[in-house]
This record gives structure tokens, sequence and C-alpha cells, in this order.
């Protein structure tokens, strides 16, 4: 497979990634702060997240074999920062799974009449989870699929929607809510829990750079463009208004058919949608599989795979038929309170501590020289 189509491939995974994980609750979320203010916080965590994702990239060229954020973080900071990670990576992204699994069980419980959730999550997990097992190529062949249905759906979303935008909804400000909002918004470009797998798969830095910063700058655009499609059509007050879906625990999708009243609108929100959130699933259960592999040095991976992800389906399974309001709990605390750490702190540390190594290496090669070409004098 040439460098192209792979990077092509990891830059479709880095937008089904992010955008799966936002698009679910970012209209609802950021509505209490207005238009106005999530236009600045997105283009300020599109930089810090685009800038993050290359310091992690710079730190992992710096290891001759593949490495993931256990091994990373213990080579680089010690046993604290190992097990510091461990915790927080696996409750941050097993509570997006969490999410993923029961927004999947829904929708199959809604797309066929007479079925649980309980019975959709299995049905989700039954198609989805084997991508995960197959690896990075057949993943990526999946993922491809699904985010070109993003696209298709999102253009006809957005032209069906752009003559009910009413500018005056865009107009809402409230500063109050930036430090709430904010945690959203990172969440919202939070791939860089896949970038250990893509850099295996992508082979070099540079493409993985490419790869990542086509990725999130699409990622900006259509989270751009939903937002103002979003909040300019649906009120954020009154009836079938953006609170009320913040209080019923929905997204903004049925808000939008409601006020749109259009069959096509419909097909193509469910599609966009589904495919959202799906290829947000493959992006973070391939992570999170390839993070177990890391932590537990497992040497034979396709039965790893399995294994691994058997138990981690069945676990979400579970919990996930027993959550309350397991989507906005999951992503507002589960996310919210660990990923300034794994996808900011951790990174900018990191690429930081390895700079500074590398500067020491330097001066210690230096000193070096210029003692053996004193003791070369010397001599003569």
């Amino acid at each position: 497979m040439s460098n192209v189509i792979k990077t092509i491939n990891a830059s479709l995974i880095v937008v089904g990634t992010s955008v799966g994980a936002g698009i679910l609750a970012l209209p609802v979320e950021t509505s209490r702060g207005g238009a106005l203010l999530s236009f600045v916080l997105l283009f300020l965590v599109w930089v810090i997240m685009t800038t993050t994702a290359l310091m992690l990239i710079e730190v992992l060229s710096e290891f001759e074999t593949p490495v993931n954020f256990f091994t990373l973080t213990g080579k680089k900071l010690g046993s604290f920062f190992k097990i510091l990670t461990f915790l927080v990576y696996i409750f941050l992204y097993f509570s997006l799974i969490l999410a993923y699994v029961k927004g999947g069980g829904i929708f199959f419980s809604n797309l066929f009449d007479h079925i649980s959730p309980l019975l959709g999550c299995s049905i989700f997990l039954l198609l989805f989870a084997p991508l995960i097992i197959c690896g990075a190529r057949v993943l990526s062949f999946g993922n491809n699929i699904l985010v070109f249905s993003m696209f298709a759906s999102f253009f006809v979303v957005v032209m069906l929607g752009i003559s009910e935008i009413k500018p005056s909804l865009l107009l809402h400000f409230n500063w109050k809510f930036v430090f709430s909002t904010f945690p959203i918004f990172v969440t919202s470009f939070g791939f860089h829990n896949v970038i250990p797998s893509l850099f295996s798969y992508v082979g070099n830095k540079k493409d993985l750079q490419v790869a990542v910063c086509i990725g999130t700058t699409t990622t900006f655009c259509i989270y751009l463009i939903w937002q103002i499609v979003v909040l300019g059509i649906v009120p954020f007050e009154g009836e079938n208004s953006l609170k009320q879906a913040l209080a019923q625990d929905q997204t903004a999708v049925p808000f939008l058919q409601f006020y749109l009243k259009s069959s096509i609108f419909s097909l193509c929100a469910q599609v966009f949608y589904f495919a959202a959130l799906t290829t947000s699933f493959l992006g973070v259960g391939w992570a999170v599989i390839d993070f177990f592999l890391d932590a537990f040095a497992i040497k034979y991976p396709f039965t790893g795979r399995i294994f691994v992800t058997t138990c981690l389906c069945g676990l979400a399974l579970w919990i996930a038929q027993t959550r309350i309001r397991v989507f906005y709990i999951s992503l507002t605390y589960g996310a919210g309170s660990a990923c300034f750490y794994l996808l900011i702190f951790l990174p900018t540390l990191l690429f930081f501590i390895c700079k500074w190594e590398k500067r020491k290496k330097r001066g210690l090669e230096a000193v070096k020289k210029e003692t053996s070409e004193k003791d070369g004098q010397s001599q003569i």
C-alpha cells in the first residue's frame, strides 16, 4: 500500500474519530454559551489540539519500535506517570466506548420495531467489533466507507438547512459557560489516543503529520458549519429547543428534523448520526485495544485482539444497559475530567522532556568532542 493511500486513510480515521466524538453532544452542550462563544473556543481548541498531536508524533518518532502511551510514559516519565496514564486512559476512553455502544443500541432499537436497546447494543457490537479485531487495513476500509457516507449526508443536511438559518439566533452569547464548554470541544478533537496506532500503520513521521493536519482542518470545518446550522435553526429556549434537548438527554438531530420537516433530511440525518457514532467507536476501540496489547506486553497480537475486544465489549454491553444518562454523563464527567491531562498536558510534557534530553545529549557530545580535541593537542 502506497504512502499516499495510507496518509489519506489516516486522515480519515482522524476525522472519523474526532467528528464522531463531538457531533453527538456538541451543539446541545455549547448552546448555553451561544454561537459566538463556540466559534472562538472552536478555533482555539483546533490550534491547541493540532499542536499537541504534532508534539506527540515527534515524541513517538524517537523510538525505534512502535510504542503506545503505557510504554511511552514509563520510559520517559517513570512509574508514577505510567500508572496514572493507565488509569486516566481507561477511565476516559471506556467512558466514551460506553456512550457509543449505548448510542448504537438506541439507533438499532429505533430503526427496527420491537427491538430492545440491549439487543440493539449487541447488534452494533457484532457488526463493528470485528473491524477492530482485524486491524488497520480492514478497519480503515470500513472507516472510509462510513466517513464518505457522513460527508455525503452532511452535505445534503447543510444544503437543506442553510436557507432556514436565522442570523438572530447566532447572536446569543454568554461568557459564564466558557469553562463548561471548553472541555466538550477538547473531547471533540480527542483523536490523540489513536496516534500511536496510526504511527505504526503509516510508518513515518512526515506522512502522519500531514494526515493529522488534514484531518484536524477537515474536522474544524465540519464543526464550524455544523454549529452554524444547528444553532442558527434550533432556538435555545422554548418548545423544541436546545435547552429541552439538554434536559431530555437528546442530540440536536430530532429537533432539526422538527424545524426542517423534510423526509430527505430525516434520512440523511440518521445516516450522518450513525456514521459519526460508528467511526468514533472504531477509532477509539482500535486505540484502546492497542493500548492494552502494549500495557500487558501481549506477544500474540491477533489472539490478544480477540480476547481483549471480547472482554471490553462484554463489559461495555453490561454497563451500558444499566447506566442512566450515559451519553452526557460519560462525555461530561469521564472525558471532561481526564482530557486535559491526556490530550494536552501529557503530550506537551513528553515533547519538552524529549527536547531537553536531545539538548543534554548534544551538550555531552560537544563536551566529549572538545575534551578529545584538547587531549589530541596536548599529545602533539
